[in-house]
């Protein structure tokens, strides 16, 4: 059967390792459903050399042309976070289907006005909390709800990323707007942000919650200047919660030299552990799931074929659990199903964050009201 191709435009995805560069157009190239139809950068000679390498058609530096180009059905948006919001709006006056990457805003309030500005205007909308396409995490989501372990009443999540936002106290000159917390991307809002959308994703909402947010590397030099910017941004991450159904929850996000991450979920009936190959971000990573139950020594637990979302020439990296999320986007584009996380979900994550911003802020501990 004749594959009905949508058209994507992606804005931002120039070749020097920005984010639709090195994840969007790989996952589109990857797969049969989608035609990469356009780019659009800040400089008309990095457009034509990211068209001309992946073989796209049409390059840009106005993103309105290339949202209202007839080719583009859905509208990526792949920039820097304090961007969002007017990009968001340039799809929607074009009355394109738009997918932004997470967070969808600097702050709740914007990503609320993007939700109201998108429902309003009857287009689809998609954010990038790609991690619930990633084939590990599908599983380990059925096998919780299937009773693998029983009763839930434990979940520990560690997380040591050597590389966000700076390695060896330095950053890169392209990266300090993550230093600033006002611009919405840090450790709070991305790394915590991917990480908290994911365990409601696999266990449902929070009750309540407790936090610590702490800046412990506040002056940080520029890599290409030796410039000191002191940062605002949160590099240390503490959570403790209590999930609807009962289950205690605790988080650890910190910069080390070493990497690591693992989410461990204890249940009655035995134990799972989600463990990251690339130990980089949960959001980008690949993952071995074990299982342990009562008798039984702790094993991996291959992933049944249907949970593979991907192609199977696309390995592990950047593109693979965004490919996973465009399949879940092509089936909502049309067959009007709600598969992928849209504008709605990334409100409720953002006030989630906002949420455990509170009760740092407070010392206080804080109850969460179910998202509708």
């Amino acid at each position: 059967m004749k594959v009905n191709k949508r058209g994507v435009g992606v804005i931002g995805a120039n070749m020097n390792g920005s984010w639709g560069g090195l994840a969007h157009l790989p996952a589109l190239l990857a797969l049969p459903e989608f035609q990469a139809a356009a780019v659009c950068t800040t400089r008309q000679d990095s457009a034509d050399e990211t068209a001309k390498r992946f073989g796209i058609p049409y390059a840009f530096t106005d993103p309105y042309e290339l949202a209202i180009h007839p080719d583009v059905d859905l509208v990526t948006i792949a920039v820097k976070v304090p961007e969002h919001e007017k990009l968001v709006q340039t799809a929607l006056d074009a009355g394109k289907s738009v997918f932004c990457e997470f967070p969808l805003g600097r702050t709740s309030a914007e990503a609320a006005h993007l939700l109201h500005a998108s429902e309003e205007k009857s287009v689809r909308h998609f954010t990038g909390l790609q991690s619930r396409a990633n084939p590990a995490v599908r599983y380990l989501k059925d096998l919780i709800a299937e009773g693998y372990i029983g009763e839930v009443r434990a979940v520990h999540c560690n997380y040591a990323l050597p590389l966000f936002p700076s390695r060896s106290k330095q950053i890169p000159q392209s990266r300090v707007y993550l230093l600033d917390k006002t611009n919405g991307a840090n450790h709070l809002t991305i790394a915590a942000g991917h990480l908290l959308d994911g365990i409601t994703y696999l266990l449902g909402p929070f009750s309540e919650l407790s936090a610590i947010l702490e800046t412990q590397a506040d002056r940080i030099p520029i890599m290409e200047t030796g410039e000191i910017v002191k940062s605002t941004s949160p590099d240390h991450v503490v959570i403790t919660g209590k999930l609807a159904g009962g289950a205690i929850m605790n988080t650890h996000i910190r910069n080390t030299h070493i990497g690591h991450f693992s989410i461990e979920i204890n249940g009655k009936e035995g134990d799972l552990v989600l463990q990251s190959n690339e130990n980089f971000m949960f959001q980008i990573d690949s993952f071995t799931l074990k299982g342990a139950q009562p008798g039984k020594a702790i094993g991996e637990l291959p992933i049944p074929p249907q949970y593979i979302l991907q192609p199977s020439g696309l390995t592990a990296g950047p593109a693979f659990n965004l490919a996973g999320l465009y399949r879940q986007i092509y089936s909502d584009l049309e067959g009007n199903t709600r598969l992928a996380p849209d504008f709605h979900t990334a409100l409720a994550a953002h006030t989630l964050i906002d949420t455990v911003q509170k009760a740092a802020d407070t010392g206080t501990r804080q109850t969460t009201e179910p998202s509708d």
